[in-house]
C-alpha cells in the first residue's frame, strides 16, 4: 500500500471515528428503536436482507486490501457462529 493511500485511509478512519463519537445518545436510542421496530415488524429474513445489502454496498466502496480484511473478518465470524450454533445443539 503506498503512502498516500495509507494516509488517506488513516484520515478516513479518523473522520468516521469523529462522526461516530458525534452521534448523540438520543440518536443512538432513536436508531435502536427504529432498528428494533423493523426487526419486530418485518422479521429476521427482512433484516438479514438489509444487513446483506448494507454489507455489499460497503464492499463496493472499500479499497481491495480493506475489502479483503472485511471478508476475512466476516468469514471468521460466520465460522465462529456456526461452531457456537452446532456445539449448543449437540451439548
Amino acid at each position: 500500500m503506498d503512502q498516500d493511500l495509507q494516509l488517506s485511509l488513516a484520515n478516513n478512519a479518523k473522520q468516521w471515528l469523529a462522526l461516530s463519537l458525534s452521534i448523540s445518545s438520543a440518536e443512538k436510542i432513536s436508531f435502536d428503536t427504529i432498528h428494533d421496530q423493523f426487526f419486530v415488524t418485518y422479521g429476521a429474513h427482512f433484516m438479514a436482507h438489509v444487513y446483506r445489502t448494507t454489507f455489499e454496498r460497503v464492499l463496493q466502496n472499500t479499497p481491495d486490501a480493506e475489502r479483503s480484511k472485511l471478508l476475512v473478518a466476516f468469514r471468521h465470524a460466520l465460522d465462529q457462529a456456526l461452531d457456537d450454533h452446532y456445539s449448543a445443539a449437540v451439548g
